[in-house]
């Protein structure tokens, strides 16, 4: 039978657990994860900590359990289980700044001429507009700390998933969070390609000295689409002493791309390298619940829920399961629709379906490769039934066909790891993840598994 533990007793188990993973896990790491880990309601069995929000809990439970358990067990002087829960607090609220870990840098008066919101950032991406599900929760997190304590423990940001699923819309939150607490901030938000043809604008008019002014003077500079910077050389010779600029002097920098820095080719080795200093996130497409919500959401902003039936709204998520972006423009035109030509009358099911006909056509076409296509012929690779890949036996062929099946499922389609794990005998997320990472990790160190992975990414790509 569990019993409660009294506070000090959790407390006393904590500060030896502590001492442990100091050192462990070193100075920073510990000073940026554990060191405010506060014990909340732990039994003689499982250790319950609260975390200074949802994003530090996220980040522990997905890279530091392991060691955070042996350190209590250790401390305890038997087994305890560990639970990481996020302290109460009101992620939607853009009032709220926790007080940040150091003395965050003074941040410097603007040019009177300069607008207090830069015209490239969209008024109505803000963190309280951004529908959060299960496909975005940990990306939403991480830019909101780093909204609440900019320079101060996640920098750089770096925001990584296929185009359409929300990256912008952080990065513009970020900028409308830290404008609305400190109106003096310095805010430079670009993409990649505009930062390159600036840069070459500079320097065909001599004015190179204005280009670095302009961005080494921020508080906050935040890159859309860095994969542009590929191949570029010279650009990515000034940016990496952009980023050392403000990466020394305790500025914030943000940046976003289209996958995993280290899959982009032809970005300098000490730029990736930087990249990877801070923390990064990733945002897969949403479920259809949060699809849905978005849709509600977008509706509502647009004071136009009832121009559109419910029917319309759950056609409309079922449909575009790859990029929000493309669903949200479908939603906007049948509105426009309602409004210029349906005299305000709410679209209907059939009236949707003729109008997005062809949308709905491409979406289709463009579909990504289904997991059940996926299972199929991995399982075929190995030998084994395709049903072995879904049940529960883990001999070692079995075990590592499923893991490929998963790494190649979150490559080729579309789905969220919840979703993924529900089509692989109903596996949790936290499984898919794990078998992305061993199989990554095995295309490294074993070439056979490279070959075997990447004749199947051919072979499902055609």
């Amino acid at each position: 039978m569990e019993t409660d533990l009294t506070t000090a007793a959790a407390v006393a188990i904590w500060e030896r657990a502590k001492e442990g993973l100091f050192s462990v896990v070193g100075d920073k790491v510990y000073e940026s994860w554990f060191s405010n880990l506060e014990p909340a309601g732990s039994d003689d069995e499982t250790m319950r900590l609260s975390a200074d929000g949802e994003f530090t809990a996220i980040w522990i439970r997905d890279n530091y359990m392991d060691v955070l358990s042996n350190q209590i067990s250790l401390a305890a002087s038997h087994n305890m289980k560990v639970e990481i829960v996020a302290r109460e607090e009101s992620p939607q609220s853009e009032d709220r700044i926790e007080a940040p870990r150091t003395a965050p840098r003074r941040i410097s008066a603007p040019k009177p001429s300069v607008s207090p919101i830069p015209p490239s950032i969209n008024p109505r991406n803000t963190f309280e507009s951004f529908v959060v599900g299960e496909s975005n929760r940990f990306a939403h997190a991480a830019a909101l700390a780093v909204a609440q304590n900019i320079g101060v423990a996640f920098n750089p940001l770096f925001i990584y998933g296929a185009t359409g699923l929300g990256k912008t819309h952080l990065m513009h939150a970020i900028a409308h969070f830290v404008l609305k607490n400190n109106p003096s901030a310095a805010i430079a938000y670009v993409s990649s390609e505009n930062f390159v043809n600036e840069y070459v604008a500079a320097l065909r008019d001599g004015n190179i000295a204005n280009f670095r002014k302009r961005y080494r003077n921020t508080d906050v500079l935040l890159i859309d689409d860095v994969q542009f910077f590929a191949g570029k050389e010279r650009c990515q010779e000034e940016f990496f002493h952009t980023f050392n600029e403000l990466f020394n002097s305790g500025r914030q920098i943000v940046l976003s791309c289209d996958k995993p820095i280290n899959e982009v080719s032809d970005i300098e080795q000490r730029l990736v390298s930087r990249f990877g200093w801070g923390v990064s996130v990733d945002i897969q497409a949403p479920d259809y619940e949060t699809r849905l919500a978005i849709l509600q959401k977008k509706a509502a902003l647009l004071g136009r829920d009832t121009a559109i039936e419910p029917a319309v709204l759950e056609l409309l998520a079922r449909k575009f399961t790859k990029s929000i972006r493309r669903m949200e423009g479908a939603l906007t035109n049948l509105i426009g629709y309602a409004s210029l030509i349906n005299s305000g009358n709410a679209v209907t099911l059939e009236k949707a379906n003729e109008l997005l006909a062809d949308a709905f056509c491409e979406e289709n076409e463009n579909a990504a490769v289904d997991i059940d296509k996926i299972q199929k012929k991995t399982a075929e690779s190995f030998n084994i039934d395709p049903s072995e890949i879904v049940g529960k036996r883990r001999p070692a062929n079995i075990a590592m066909a499923r893991q490929i099946a998963m790494y190649l499922s979150r490559k080729l389609t579309t789905h969220s790891l919840q979703e993924i794990g529900r089509q692989f005998g109903g596996r949790d997320h936290g499984t898919v993840m794990h078998a992305i990472k061993v199989i990554g990790n095995a295309m490294e160190n074993d070439e056979n598994i490279k070959r075997k992975v990447d004749y199947l990414l051919k072979t499902l790509s055609v």
